[in-house]
């Protein structure tokens, strides 16, 4: 599988049709729910980015998750949550190298759930998208 890089991911917008394909192929909500589960337990036992869950919960956030996901990719009418910038505000500092562990173990996740490399891809490339609005230097 060609590995997508933070920079080359951010050149190309993943379309909602292509998010929603992802999504169906995921499983749907009941599908994405079960991905996301994992990779937030995932990240909160990482030893580089563990310690922005700490004390969180995680279905909370997973739930938060996934209705950004579905009104991404146009599944749902409304999102009463934060922008992901926003939403990243009450953390501590989140280097290049904290957003590129959670790619990289997203794309395990995603992987390891037995999502096609293209889906892999879509799904990264999404989430690169929001780099520059969470990344402080």
């Amino acid at each position: 599988m060609k590995k997508s890089t933070p920079e080359s991911s951010q050149k190309q917008p993943v379309s909602r049709e292509k998010l929603r394909a992802l999504f169906e192929s995921a499983g749907h909500e009941d599908g994405l729910r079960n991905i996301l589960l994992d990779f937030y337990a995932r990240m909160a036992r990482d030893v580089m980015i563990g310690f922005f869950f700490e004390g969180k919960n995680l279905a909370d956030i997973v739930d938060k998750q996934i209705g950004f996901l579905l009104r991404a990719a146009g599944l749902r009418e409304s999102y009463s949550g934060k922008a992901p910038a926003a939403a990243h505000l009450e953390l501590p500092k989140i280097l290049p190298g904290h957003f590129d562990r959670r790619l990289r173990i997203l794309e395990e996740t995603l992987s390891a759930h037995g999502l096609t490399p293209d889906a892999i891809a879509t799904w990264v490339a999404f989430e690169s998208a929001f780099r520059d609005g969470i990344v402080r230097d």
